[in-house]
């Protein structure tokens, strides 16, 4: 007579636990992953990084951003500063519509030295409409250089 115990379901019961819980671990790594490619690609397009595929829509005299936005500087004596000491304006162009645009701009000082930014928003930007954002600051800054633009 031989002393055996009968098998459990344990074992089995473990093993399908584990494939489960594996399951699920790789679904979260999958979503992850492609919530951090789409924040990357997000923010290359708000900084003017990617790739620009067709400047058809692009007004005349502007310059494409990102797949999304075109820019240019408002001509000199165009605007009058408001506050500050010192400002700049720019006029935005949205390929689609934005419910949210921001625009960030490098301050930049007579040797070219990057110091500091200003910013400016404006919403509700509908499909080929100009935006006009007035930059002011204070300083006397030479320049300016375009560091992000976002349309949400």
């Amino acid at each position: 007579m031989t002393d055996t115990k009968p098998k459990s379901g344990c074992g089995t019961a473990l093993l399908i636990l584990i494939g489960i819980l594996g399951v699920i671990g790789i679904g979260f790594v999958g979503c992850v992953a492609m919530i951090g490619n789409s924040y990357v690609t997000q923010e290359k397009e708000t900084n003017g990084e990617t790739k620009i595929d067709d400047t058809s829509w692009v007004p005349a005299g502007y310059e494409a951003f990102n797949n999304k936005v075109a820019w240019k500087w408002s001509e000199d004596g165009s605007y009058e500063c408001s506050h500050g000491d010192s400002c700049v304006q720019m006029e935005v162009v949205s390929k689609e519509g934005c419910d949210s645009l921001y625009a960030e701009l490098t301050k930049l000082d007579g040797e070219g030295n990057n110091v500091g930014y200003t910013n400016e928003t404006t919403s509700n930007l509908t499909s080929g409409q100009k935006a006009i954002l007035l930059f002011n600051t204070y300083g006397d800054f030479k320049s300016f250089r375009v560091s992000k633009i976002s349309c949400y």
